[in-house]
């Protein structure tokens, strides 16, 4: 399925999906249940919004095909395992901890985004990458030792680390065939089922959220959880898989800030100072890429012209 590349919008997509998972992220701790109640309503509140696409629509139905189911499967088995890891390590340990561990995902990319993709990945992205993840560790370092930090936690943490990359990933490769809108519906799906099977093995109150934590849920699911992947997954056509990692740093930022300013977790200098730097690498190296996108895309244009 090929699309024209459009770089503005697809940055600012995963800028919208940034922002709605540095709020969610706080969010998360607020509510009264466990992680596994908040992933399955996270998903299945999600899920009559995003069928009543095709139901409504003849030409998303004709796209729920053989590549879709595949791509469904795998993808959604991912996204539930992830889902699984990410709340309940929200529970577990501080969000800064949570936040930043998630934040070592470009390093992976790093690894397998070149073979996978053939994405040319500069020396000065590898550097200004390497700024990013020390700002990252010196926001962990100021987070160590709070009443909210768990070593259990923080080894979920990198289990969703881990399961979040191969999501991403894989992902990436399915949206050359696979539309985003029906991409989501069906790995949202398969991971609701995933997630409703985890829930029954460990005898999961479903019936735990209070009344103020509707509001919350919802929002998860709607706002951060299902629009925020639809915006991300569209963008995937459109801004390189090492971008669009990079671009994710800014959800420990947010949720740091968010987490002091909200839940009274305490912010010491150097996550400050940590969080600044992330910040500064993550524009330097958007606005690179931007540029050149730009210009790629002057080129083309300029080719395809009648010239005299």
């Amino acid at each position: 399925m090929q699309e024209s590349r459009r770089p503005t919008l697809g940055l600012l997509a995963v800028g919208l999906a940034v922002l709605f998972w540095g709020w969610s992220n706080v969010a998360s701790k607020t509510v009264g249940p466990s992680g596994l109640v908040i992933s399955f309503y996270r998903l299945w509140l999600a899920l009559p919004a995003l069928w009543l696409v095709p139901l409504l629509s003849p030409g998303a139905r004709a796209r729920l095909d053989r590549d879709w189911l595949r791509a469904s499967l795998v993808g959604g088995f991912l996204f539930g395992v992830h889902q699984l890891f990410f709340f309940t390590s929200l529970k577990q340990t501080s969000v800064v901890n949570v936040s930043m561990i998630g934040a070592l995902q470009p390093a992976l990319v790093l690894l397998v985004a070149g073979r996978m993709f053939g994405e040319p990945v500069t020396r000065a992205a590898v550097f200004w990458a390497a700024v990013a993840l020390a700002g990252t560790c010196l926001v962990v370092a100021g987070a160590h030792g709070s009443p909210s930090w768990s070593p259990l936690g923080d080894l979920l943490a990198v289990l969703n680390l881990l399961s979040f990359t191969c999501y991403f990933l894989a992902s990436r490769r399915f949206r050359a065939r696979v539309a985003p809108m029906e991409y989501v519906i069906g790995m949202t799906t398969v991971a609701a089922v995933f997630i409703a099977g985890a829930c029954l093995l460990r005898g999961e109150d479903l019936a735990s959220p209070r009344a103020s934590d509707w509001p919350v849920l919802i929002g998860i699911a709607l706002v951060s959880g299902t629009l925020g992947h639809v915006l991300t997954n569209w963008a995937h056509a459109h801004v390189s898989a090492f971008v669009v990692s990079i671009l994710f740093l800014g959800t420990p930022v947010l949720a740091t800030g968010g987490a002091a300013w909200w839940l009274g977790e305490g912010l010491a200098a150097l996550q400050v100072a940590g969080g600044a730097i992330v910040m500064t690498a993550i524009a330097t190296i958007v606005l690179s890429a931007h540029s050149g996108a730009a210009a790629e895309e002057l080129a083309e244009s300029a080719a395809e012209t009648d010239a005299p």
